[in-house]
């Protein structure tokens, strides 16, 4: 059997044809043209019964596609808690992007498990931006309360002069703009255009139906060629 059916198995989480092709000698830690493995293909699409498997079977939990994306960045958006777990229990760490990508999906839970576990909850993505601006951004309350209450820097600003509120009141999120400002967070009022966050993912399966969305902005702020939606 081919590799390539062994991703297609763990994409549908069909665990016996999974079985089937590692029977068979199929690579488990085989990588697709952008470098993803079967174990991030199946924390992607949420296939908790495949991310068991394939651990168990000794899948590498820390590989990275090219552009950086791993399983535990794809369980953290997703916000799946018992997968997030299983990862951890496998070896799991915690990269840059985990926090922001489960902040900027609204995935509260997800975020308390990655703050817990030690995530720095000022990381940064490549433009500067942090998982609190991207909260604010996407208007997601109760996580910007939540990394308030972690003591996250209100005002740090992202490559361009942003900061939380300007990312907030450029989204016409008045309701976490009133929480910013009550936390002490200011507006650079000599901002440059802010960068604009859309999907992109860091491991942006253009060649095959994945679903990421890590953010790797190119220097104008628009998503590069690798960084198309594909819901990442």
């Amino acid at each position: 059997m081919e590799n390539s059916s062994l991703i297609d198995a763990c994409k549908s989480g069909d665990v016996e044809a999974m079985k089937e092709h590692l029977k068979a000698g199929s690579d488990i830690n085989v990588v697709s043209a952008t470098g993803s493995t079967p174990l991030i293909y199946a924390a992607q699409n949420n296939q908790m019964e495949a991310v068991a498997l394939l651990l168990e079977k000794g899948a590498k939990v820390n590989e990275k596609n090219k552009i950086g994306g791993t399983a535990l960045n794809r369980a953290a958006e997703n916000g799946n808690i018992e997968m997030m777990n299983l990862l951890f229990e496998y070896g799991a760490e915690i990269g840059p992007l985990a926090l922001i990508l489960a902040a900027r999906e609204g995935q509260l839970e997800a975020v308390k498990l990655l703050v817990e576990k030690g995530a720095d909850i000022d990381s940064r993505q490549h433009w500067g931006q942090t998982a609190l601006m991207f909260a604010a951004r996407e208007g997601h309350l109760d996580v910007v309360r939540y990394f308030i209450s972690k003591g996250a820097d209100v005002r740090v600003k992202d490559k361009n002069g942003n900061t939380a509120l300007n990312h907030a009141n450029e989204n016409e999120q008045s309701d976490i703009a009133v929480v910013l400002r009550s936390a002490g967070a200011t507006e650079n009022r000599a901002k440059k255009r802010s960068v604009v966050i859309s999907p992109g993912e860091e491991e942006a399966d253009v060649d095959d139906d994945a679903s990421g969305d890590d953010i790797n902005l190119d220097a104008d702020g628009a998503g590069d060629d690798e960084e198309s939606p594909e819901k990442e």
